[in-house]
């Protein structure tokens, strides 16, 4: 079984007559056939390489019944949900992809953030344990069964889109929302008639992700309790909560977790807010720094500026930068900066 290793396929290529696109295929769709027609002694030392290199490998004679296939195949996105170990969790991507950093970095802040594609079960197990250590979170889809949502925005005609949900057989709503549950086949078409004009997206609703936000409580005496069970808030904090509502209670959550996380607090008589954050954006507000120059060398590969133009604008704080930034970007800089002496908030957009 693959652990995500595909950054050796160049050093395997040497080893196997494959081409390594063939042979990353065949790593990622796990279990598969390597090589076959190999000496033993070969086969052993090849056996104990992969092992060594993250690649659980059994030897077998040549006529040992082949593997099952891989059956279903997945695509892949990652959640970071601690922005602090977004480094980290970058460096671990290239590492599992064969990829420079610059390219998993804009991998990881993409809307959706789908890493990689058509990879067996096997992978997706073995990568949701090797980001689960740091703290970033593996979804998976399978694309056929998949279920999308439509946005559109002001930019596109919406009577055009309108028009093609219904060939579709799909009722229209109002943007930015403006059609939910596509099956995979009614996507395709959606995208093909659309999707170079502009303006759409369609999300997979394996990889959307919300926050969810506490509007008014109950005045029920054991919603405390409840508050303390299903949010993790330490007891001591709910009082100052309840006095400050609204607030957010989760944040990145999938959807399935959207329901089991909300079906209590709502049954109790909650009134909640679920905000879809894929395509929120952020401008950045420094407040101070103590590094200027460290802020500013992060802020110019963060943002896409020029390094004098960050120094120039943290010479005069506090000072918003004009560039907008997605959710997972947002989260990165603000919890790199701060780490590093510089106060900042984020002005929704």
């Amino acid at each position: 079984m693959h652990r995500g290793s595909a950054s050796i396929v160049r050093a395997l290529v040497p080893h196997f007559d494959l081409p390594p696109a063939e042979l990353a295929a065949r790593l990622f769709r796990a279990p598969a056939v390597l090589a076959s027609g190999l000496p033993e002694d070969l086969a052993r030392g090849l056996s104990e390489v992969l092992g060594n290199a993250g690649l659980r490998v059994v030897v077998e004679p040549d006529d040992a019944p082949l593997p099952p296939p891989a059956g279903q195949t997945y695509d892949v996105a990652l959640y970071v949900r601690d922005g602090g170990r977004f480094r980290e969790v970058c460096a671990e991507l290239a590492a599992v992809l064969g990829c420079p950093l610059a390219d998993a970095a804009s991998a990881l802040c993409a809307t959706p953030p789908t890493v990689v594609g058509s990879v067996s079960q096997a992978t997706v197990d073995a990568l949701r344990e090797r980001f689960a250590a740091l703290g970033a979170e593996v979804d998976a889809s399978h694309p056929p069964t998949a279920r999308y949502d439509v946005f559109a925005t002001e930019t596109v005609s919406l009577a055009m889109v309108r028009s093609v949900l219904e060939a579709q057989g799909v009722t229209p709503g109002e943007p930015p929302l403006v059609a939910r549950d596509l099956s995979h086949e009614q996507a395709e078409r959606v995208w093909r008639e659309l999707g170079a004009r502009g303006g759409v997206r369609l999300l997979d609703h394996a990889f959307q992700r919300f926050d969810v936000s506490l509007l008014e409580a109950p005045a029920d005496a054991g919603f405390p309790e409840l508050l303390v069970r299903e949010t993790g808030m330490p007891p001591a904090l709910v009082p100052k909560v309840l006095k400050r509502l609204p607030v957010v209670l989760h944040t990145g959550l999938s959807r399935v977790d959207v329901v089991a996380r909300t079906a209590p607090l709502e049954a109790a008589g909650a009134k909640l807010a679920v905000q879809l954050i894929n395509f929120r954006s952020f401008r950045l507000t420094v407040e101070d720094s103590k590094d200027p120059a460290v802020a500013a060398e992060l802020l110019s590969s963060g943002l896409g500026l020029q390094a004098n133009e960050a120094r120039t604008a943290l010479s005069r704080l506090p000072h918003t930068f004009q560039a907008t930034v997605g959710d997972t970007r947002a989260r990165w800089l603000v919890a790199e900066l701060r780490a590093r002496g510089t106060r900042t908030s984020l002005v929704s957009q």
